[in-house]
Formats: structure tokens, sequence, C-alpha cells
């Protein structure tokens, strides 16, 4: 096999889908990628599948957005089964993982963050790239009391709270510096939360109560507190939009991270649109502010789910590294410069026809192009492995009676 990108291909794929279709049509784009996900779930073929180090966090680990499913675990260089979720269920059966069976791997299930609350925590959000006003970010689960967080949003309310990305979003809080102020008064300088809105203004207000904010007409921030001398920015000649870091002379007010109001002691979506760069989302302690990072999110990634596996016995172990092999998971092409998952041509191409010959109801000439589209992927996995020797493993356990070592 070889690496390939959609860039590389768009022009050959382009000449066998509906008779000619122009290499820059969205719909090609679509057609690869709709492609691509039907092949990847024939079977593990080449590049379909890769080895992974996933980190432990609370005896689990969770696997990134890249992978689908694990084949197989290592564990401190010792192999261990890998159980889907009905093993703890079945009739006659282990029942419940006792303590210590760190040679299980057991699926949790699909989650959307890497690690998860461990107690109640505020969310809060960093972006490696200024925003559009139209980037958001909604956390949707329960607080300690198992009560869904719900906000008011538009006049109605929704499951969940969302976030603004952008800069000058309004629900962020801003650090101010560089403020002078009269004789015997405390310095106004420092953190100041988001408040309300004056004006189609947002205002901020300190921890010592004072309040800030942007006035329209004549470009200057000035106080809202009982003292209106105090804080006043003497600056006439502001910018026409009020900016998020701004220096006026000696001033300046600087927008800190988001941060959700509402503390989350679970969280079980994330819907986000798709932004300029990545998203950072930290859980933050309520008492101590420390922070510890919970999910980093991708450009593309609008929905996240992860695929989450447990390992008994282990649940304060943290910081320990397993080995996986894993099956890869679609994720669609978005520009040209974006690696194919499936990169042998003539499977896509095959599979590309196949997809316009369904749709046009024509099954049975559809199935015969895709039964070539996997019978091209067989023959390359055929070649790719070469002369590797892979031996079958049988691993049994008897319920009470102990564990058989592997015979290969």
């Amino acid at each position: 096999m070889i690496r390939r990108t959609y860039g590389s291909v768009k022009e050959q794929l382009a000449r066998v889908t509906q008779n000619g279709m122009c290499a820059t049509d969205p719909q090609l784009l679509a057609r690869t990628n709709e492609a691509q996900e039907r092949l990847l779930n024939k079977g593990l073929y080449a590049g379909t599948y890769g080895r992974y180090s996933v980190c432990v966090y609370g005896g689990c680990i969770t696997l990134p957005r890249e992978f689908e499913t694990v084949l197989g675990y290592n564990y401190s260089g010792v192999p261990a089964q890998v159980y889907n979720q009905w093993y703890e269920f079945m009739a006659n059966g282990p029942g419940m993982s006792p303590a210590g069976a760190w040679r299980q791997l057991q699926d949790r299930g699909f989650v959307p963050s890497f690690r998860p609350l461990d107690s109640q925590r505020y969310i809060r959000v960093y972006t490696d790239l200024a925003e559009d006003a139209t980037s958001t970010i909604l956390f949707r689960g329960s607080d300690s009391y198992n009560n869904r967080v719900q906000t008011i949003e538009n006049g109605a309310y929704i499951d969940g709270e969302r976030l603004n990305l952008s800069a000058g979003s309004g629900n962020s809080s801003v650090l101010v510096s560089g403020l002078s102020t009269p004789d015997g008064l405390p310095d106004p300088n420092g953190v100041y939360a988001w408040y309300t809105t004056t004006n189609s203004k947002p205002a901020y207000k300190s921890l010592n109560g004072y309040i800030i904010y942007f006035v329209s007409d004549d470009d200057r921030w000035e106080n809202l507190s009982p003292d209106p001398e105090f804080g006043t920015i003497d600056q006439t000649t502001g910018p026409a939009n009020y900016p998020w870091l701004a220096t006026w002379g000696l001033s300046t007010l600087t927008e800190l991270p988001r941060t959700t109001v509402n503390a989350f002691r679970s969280i079980d979506a994330i819907n986000k649109t798709a932004t300029k760069g990545w998203v950072r989302v930290y859980a933050v302690d309520p008492v101590t502010g420390s922070e510890s990072c919970i999910a980093i999110l991708a450009p593309s990634e609008t929905l996240p789910q992860y695929r989450r596996y447990a390992i008994p016995g282990f649940e304060s172990e943290q910081g320990a590294t397993v080995t996986v092999l894993a099956k890869r998971k679609f994720i669609p092409a978005v520009t040209d410069d974006d690696d194919l998952i499936v990169t042998n041509l003539g499977a896509l191409k095959m599979m590309a026809i196949a997809i316009e010959k369904e749709e046009n109801n024509n099954l049975d000439e559809a199935m015969k192009y895709e039964e070539k589209a996997v019978e091209l992927l067989r023959e390359e996995l055929k070649e790719v492995e070469g002369a590797n020797i892979g031996r079958p493993q049988v691993q049994m356990e008897m319920f009470a009676m102990g564990e058989i070592a592997n015979m290969a």
C-alpha cells in the first residue's frame, strides 16, 4: 500500500463517477467518503488497523478519535483478552469483574471525552485560534444531584450549556491591567467576570463589586460603581468595535477562557461547530481553580465520540500506558491534503461505481462492483503481509478453575 491524499486521487475518481464528474465538485468528495466508510466495514485490510499506546485514567483507556475498536491488548508486556459489553451479563458467566482482573479489557461503550469528571466541575474552553462569531460548543450532562443542566437560549430552555467560542462572545471574563485610580481607592486591576449587557455592549464586574463597560458613543471604558470616578479610562479615541486584546495607553483588557456558569458532575454529549483551530476542554475545580484536560477536539470534529474500555482492578491507576492493536475509524476527508484511510485506488473506484449503481436501483450490478472492490483489497493485503506468519491463538477461561495459558 502507498499513502494517498484526497487531492492525489480525485482526478482518477472523477473520471469513473457518474460517467465523468468535475474533480472540484463537492459531490465527488462526498462519494469518496462514502466509498471509504463502506470499505472500512468490509474487514481488516491494509492500512485499516494500527498499533497504538494509550494512557490509563481512572482504570480506563479511551481510544483516540482515529480508532474504532481494540483488536488486541497488551499491558506491561503481557497480552490479555478483550471482551465486549455482554461479557459481564452472560448467563452462568463470571458476573461483574473481580478487582485485580487486569488481564481483561472490557468494552464500556462510547464517551464524549478521553477523561471522565471525578467530581462536580466547571468546564473551561481554550481555542488555539481566534474563532468566528458563529463558533460554539454545547455541553450536555448532569450535576451532582443527577439533575440535567439546562440553560435559557433565545427565550427557551435547552438541554445543556452552550459557550460561544469567538472573541467578544459576551460569556467570558477579562483581565484588566494598567488602570490608574484616585488616591485611596483599591487597585481595580484584576479579573472582571461578564456581568450583563449595556447599550448592546458587555459589562464586567470585579470581585470587589466594581463594574466597567464600553461606552458606544465615544468608544471608552467607564465604570458603573457607586463612585463615578473609579476606574474611568479617559480615552476618547478607541477602536470602533470593542476589542478583546486592547490597550489604551497603560490599560489593557485581555479576554480570558470561556467557562460554564453551571457545574457538571457528568458530561454525556458535546456538540461543537466546525472551527478554525483545535479546541481544548478542561475541568475546573470549583474550590481550588485547578484545571485538568478532558478533551482536545480537532477543527473538523463536531460530535466527538470515543470508545472506552475498562481495566478491572485498576480504578486508581493514573499515567500508565497500555499497547493496543486497534481498528481505524472512518473520518471524512475535508480538504485535498487529508489522508485517505483506504488508499487502494482500484477499490475506491469500484466502490464509487457500486454506490452509483445502487442509487440508480441497479442492485445486481452494484453488488458485482462491490465484490470487485473487496477482492482488490484482499489482493493488496496479501501482498502487504508477504511472508509474515500469523499464528492462531487459542485462549480459554474456565470459571472457578483458573486460566489456561495461550496456546500458539
